[in-house]
């Protein structure tokens, strides 16, 4: 199993990208196209936050925010945190996407 945490920003816009059927192997610089950004723009992220009635909390404040992003659904539920709140929510549709038995 992969954890997504230890990822890097990029690793995880690539496995989004797969996911959701774009070809990140056409994104800049060697396709030219510019890739998206999941893990930081809201204009990427936010069809996939919507679709997946992925919630997004602030559980802590001050300097370093922390956030929580959660998915509750028929096959279970899932959260995941990060100082980033697109970072949260992507990685918890990731882990969303991956195998029950695998998450367990």
């Amino acid at each position: 199993m992969i954890e997504w945490y230890k990822e890097s920003d990029a690793e995880v816009n690539r496995s989004i990208a797969l996911m959701t059927g774009e070809d990140p192997a056409k994104w800049y610089p060697y396709g030219g196209v510019k890739g998206k950004d999941y893990c930081k723009n809201p204009s990427d992220a936010w069809p996939i936050i919507c679709a997946n009635n992925i919630s997004l909390n602030v559980i802590s404040q001050g300097e370093n925010p922390q956030w929580q992003a959660s998915i509750s659904t028929l096959r279970g539920e899932w959260q995941a945190g990060s100082s980033s709140p697109l970072r949260a929510a992507m990685i918890c549709f990731l882990l969303s996407q991956q195998d029950p038995v695998q998450a367990q």
